[in-house]
């Protein structure tokens, strides 16, 4: 726990040394995962559709609209009989709080948007993502969960795609059910699952016309999927939470997706070829279809083609920089429509900040692309506006117009 640093910019740089990010391959068969429930609520159907012709061009608002919060929620006190390896709550991943942000009533959507840390991180290191979420408009989590194993160390040359390790471990923290990996162990009591639905039936009670009641089932016994409406929930991510919210919304159809430099290294290997995981690559895309976006740094590598697992993802095969003068952001249009796939370059701020957590981390977002200095509000990082409209897009047409 008290090993903090992430060695993801490490591994990109070994494994473009194989490749990986040199060409993107051809478009997956679609996929699915844990098998639990299908169920995802009355409206699954009617919420599932492609933008005709793509996504409309329409205004987002990109101004900053401060945010309610409520009190930061202890998630062991939300906890039901199922078993945990947190018995009080601390400060430290899995057993910090959980944190909401309601919008302003003027910009009020219906999905709700629920970010995933990344690992061994807190919603509190995300506080600056959080807000951006709920300025522009949704009801907000910042989900506290067992991030603690690094799934792309931990199977480490275990990427034989016939034993999918990647995919067992994603199952493992979504679901909490034990013996799927032998690589992480997570209880039932601090998975994604099921903390999302206690923290839901939380909010509902103490904020009974806060509209909380559209992102869950009411049920009873072992909570499983299909207890949540996905249908309603924007998934995002940053790291780790990026590729745990993509391989949720590979099996279940969620309203949007949002990753944030994460998902990236989702691979295995075929025997001749890295090729993308398993995971993304068997059954059915469950959220085929939806808006989905992702904002990656490119490490100095001088990418133009998208991460293989993202273009599995339905992220396209070509990356948008969005650095096309110093100083500047190539996304300054507010009627702009985003592109799927982005990259950035900027520098860090000053502080120990790495590139990896200058796209998502507190205290680590610059305020230009030569991270001159870090923000100190929410909408002085660089990238707010830019997040803002993903964030905006994310949400369909339909129900956003």
């Amino acid at each position: 726990m008290n090993h903090r640093t992430q060695s993801f910019p490490r591994t990109i740089v070994l494994l473009v040394g194989l490749g990986l990010f040199l060409t993107a391959c051809d478009e997956a068969e679609p996929g699915g995962a844990f098998e639990e429930s299908t169920a995802l609520g009355d409206d699954a159907q009617s919420r599932s559709g492609h933008f005709p012709g793509g996504p409309p061009i329409r205004s987002c608002n990109l101004s900053y609209t401060p945010p309610s919060t409520f009190p930061p929620i202890d998630p062991v006190g939300l906890l039901g009989t199922e078993a945990s390896e947190c018995t009080a709550a601390t400060a430290n991943s899995p057993c910090a709080p959980h944190l909401v942000y309601a919008p302003a009533p003027t910009v009020e959507r219906e999905p709700l948007v629920v970010f995933l840390p990344g690992t061994n991180m807190e919603p509190a290191q995300h506080v600056d993502m959080l807000r951006t979420a709920a300025s522009s408009g949704y009801r907000t989590i910042g989900l506290s969960y067992d991030n603690t194993t690094n799934p792309i160390d931990a199977c480490g040359t275990e990427l034989d795609c016939a034993d999918d390790c990647l995919g067992k471990m994603r199952e493992e923290v979504v679901r909490g059910v034990t013996n799927i990996s032998t690589n992480v162990e997570v209880d039932r009591g601090d998975s994604v699952v099921n903390r999302l639905y206690r923290v839901l039936e939380h909010l509902d009670t103490i904020d009974p016309n806060g509209g909380w009641a559209d992102y869950y089932i009411p049920a009873t016994g072992n909570i499983n999927a299909g207890d949540i409406v996905w249908e309603n929930i924007i998934l995002s991510g940053f790291s780790q939470g990026a590729a745990t919210a993509a391989y949720i919304s590979r099996a279940k159809s969620v309203h949007g997706l949002f990753l944030l430099d994460g998902a990236m290294l989702e691979v295995c290997d075929d025997g001749s070829e890295f090729v993308p995981a398993s995971w993304l690559t068997t059954g059915v895309d469950a959220s085929a279809g939806r808006p989905k976006y992702g904002v990656m740094h490119d490490q100095g590598l001088g990418l133009t083609n998208t991460p293989m697992s993202w273009d599995a993802m339905g992220l396209g095969s070509s990356l948008h920089d969005l650095d096309c003068a110093p100083g500047a952001s190539c996304d300054v249009q507010d009627t702009l429509v985003p592109s799927t796939a982005s990259k950035t370059s900027h520098a860090p701020p000053p502080g120990g900040c790495s590139e990896h957590e200058s796209m998502a981390k507190d205290g680590c977002l610059p305020t230009d692309v030569a991270g001159t200095s870090a923000a100190t509000t929410t909408d002085d990082a660089r990238l707010f506006r830019t997040y803002a409209r993903r964030l905006c897009f994310a949400c369909d047409s339909a129900t956003c117009p």
